[in-house]
């Protein structure tokens, strides 16, 4: 209702020009005046009004306060000189005065309450259009960020690709055979890294179930490492990690079972199986990650918090950064390494 007589306000009194206004205004009054001529002799006295009120009330609301105050001038004009006694005069008598009186209150009320309408109403348009423009920008800001966070995590992948391959032309020149096995090394993670990170940061693919993800970064790390022979098995619940955890975690299992494989497989050539677990603690809204394999177990002198080892060193900041607590300990069949952090509520989609 409301749309329907915004937009009769636009048409009437915006986009029509001032003579038609005036020129709607002098047709209403004329009508309104040849209907009552018509039907004075059908009419009791007393109704001089009848059917000017119709033609104030209509050229306000279509074409606002001056036309409508003409008509309704005009009106009480045609009444007084036509239909009250003694007719076609302006003599005032007391009659006359209340009639007029009565008039234009009731005349005067009807504007004041159309003008206050047309009021509301284009303060109800400028609102909407407002709010329309709003609802423009935000979509094209959406869509631009959008546009270059994509372009963002696009260009960082490649420049770690970009990393790997420089650092494997550089290998070449490296007579040190310790040297070349940590540019090897350096290189697989830089290359794991910016598949993890072309992934993780894939909108479409964000919000999958951590577990999904953690079959293909498996697969990822055995392809890169050459390990036909080890076989990895995934358990996890239908757990989303936010993206404040999911990087961290992610590099974790890659530094696990990377080592895995070249302490408990060598280099991957004996064959074996790797297990990760990811579930839900039942109390204090924890997650554990559990990554056992069944290779070559640890000395029973290990520990890992006094371990040079570099991917261990990696494990336990990423640990950290993730408020969570990093075990390593021998199984009877190999050895089991357990990470257990807080769960952050992922965003919403």
């Amino acid at each position: 209702m409301l749309t329907r007589m915004r937009r009769l306000l636009d048409f009437g009194i915006e986009e029509h020009s001032l003579a038609l206004r005036w020129g709607f205004a002098l047709l209403a009054f004329a009508v309104a005046l040849g209907v009552r001529l018509a039907v004075d002799d059908m009419l009791p006295p007393g109704f001089p009004y009848l059917t000017f009120f119709p033609a104030v009330i209509v050229t306000t609301f279509i074409y606002g306060v001056a036309p409508g105050v003409a008509v309704a001038i005009a009106s009480g004009l045609a009444s007084w000189y036509f239909f009250m006694e003694p007719v076609h005069t302006f003599v005032v008598t007391g009659a006359t005065i209340l009639a007029l009186g009565f008039f234009s209150v009731i005349v005067a009320v009807d504007i004041l309450l159309i003008h206050i309408m047309h009021l509301a109403l284009r303060r109800l348009r400028a609102e909407s259009a407002r709010q329309s423009r709003e609802r423009e920008l935000s979509q094209q800001l959406a869509a631009s960020r959008e546009v270059m966070f994509k372009e963002l995590q696009h260009r960082i992948s490649n420049n770690l690709q970009v990393l790997a391959a420089l650092m494997t032309l550089r290998r070449g020149a490296v007579r040190d055979v310790a040297a070349q096995r940590i540019l090897d090394q350096a290189t697989e993670r830089l290359e794991l890294l910016g598949r993890i990170h072309r992934r993780l940061h894939d909108p479409s693919g964000q919000r999958i179930a951590f577990g999904l993800f953690l079959e293909s970064l498996c697969d990822d790390v055995l392809q890169a490492a050459g390990a036909t022979r080890v076989q990895v098995a995934v358990a996890a619940e239908p757990l989303v990690l936010s993206p404040e955890q999911t990087v961290p975690v992610a590099l974790i299992v890659t530094e696990l079972v990377s080592n895995a494989l070249e302490h408990g497989f060598a280099e991957g050539q004996r064959p074996g199986r790797i297990h990760l677990a990811l579930t839900r603690e039942a109390e204090g809204g924890m997650a554990r990650l559990t990554v056992a394999n069944d290779g070559a177990p640890l000395r029973e002198d290990f520990d890992p918090a006094r371990s040079e080892s570099l991917g261990l060193k990696i494990v336990a900041a990423l640990a950290q950064q993730v408020g969570g607590r990093f075990e390593m300990q021998a199984a009877p069949q190999g050895t089991v390494s357990r990470l257990t952090f807080p769960l952050e509520q992922a965003p919403p989609e």
